[in-house]
């Protein structure tokens, strides 16, 4: 299996409560299957709430490729189909906290290319967090 992949016809893609605050409203992005809404996801990049413990899976990081970890589901814009990809705990990290390193966004980025979606499609990614090299441009701090 692909460590980046587009899911086509998902069943199940109808709005699921966040899991942490029971928000609803949207297909939320599922972070190792668990829908968590974008406040919940940044309260968990900031150390605040809840840590996510979660076994890792058995599958390679899509940048690194190292095994253990967690998969990682998001809807791009204006898309029913989801994007899912399997993130180590370093990546996963610092997708959410929006501080990859360059070569780590650069990764993700030709890889969301080959399954025929734009990086800036991907809020996470998007270039309000990412300047066209993959800089970073509003990390969240390093709280973990």
């Amino acid at each position: 299996m692909e460590a980046l992949r587009r899911i086509r016809n998902r069943d199940g893609s109808a709005p699921a409560l966040c899991s942490r605050c029971g928000a609803d409203g949207c297909p939320w992005d599922r972070l190792a299957d668990q829908p968590m809404c974008p406040d919940c996801q940044e309260a968990l990049a900031l150390g605040e709430g809840p840590m996510l413990r979660q076994r890792g899976e058995r599958r390679a990081c899509a940048v690194c490729g190292r095994s253990g970890t967690l998969r990682y589901l998001t809807y791009p814009l204006h898309s029913a189909e989801p994007v899912e990809m399997d993130l180590c705990g370093a990546h996963c990290e610092a997708l959410l906290a929006r501080r990859l390193e360059r070569s780590a966004f650069r990764r993700l980025e030709l890889l969301l290319q080959a399954a025929g979606v734009e990086a800036k499609e991907i809020f996470l990614l998007h270039e309000a967090f990412y300047d066209r090299q993959g800089r970073p441009l509003q990390p969240i701090r390093e709280a973990w």
